[in-house]
C-alpha cells in the first residue's frame, strides 16, 4: 500500500470525550471530530472518517494510551 493511499486517524482519548483528527500523508488536516466517550456516539467517528475513504484510500487508526479510556472504542 502506498502512503498516499492512507488516511491517518489519530485519536486523543479522555474520560469524557475523544477527539480524532484525520490527516493525509503530507500531514494536511482533512477533518476533526470530538465525540462523547459513549458507545452510542462512536458511529459519528466512523461516519466522519468514511467521508475520506475511497477504493484507493484506507484509514489507519492510532489511539493514545490514556488510562484505558478508549477500551470501549472499536474501529472498523
Amino acid at each position: 500500500m502506498r502512503k498516499e493511499n492512507i488516511i491517518y486517524v489519530g485519536i486523543d482519548l479522555h474520560k469524557e470525550t475523544h477527539t480524532a483528527v484525520m490527516l493525509d500523508c503530507w500531514n494536511q488536516k482533512l477533518g476533526e471530530i470530538t465525540i462523547e466517550n459513549k458507545p452510542a456516539e462512536f458511529h459519528k467517528l466512523t461516519r466522519k472518517v468514511s467521508r475520506f475513504v475511497t477504493e484507493e484510500k484506507t484509514p489507519v487508526y492510532g489511539l493514545e494510551n490514556a488510562y484505558g479510556y478508549g477500551r470501549t472504542l472499536r474501529c472498523g
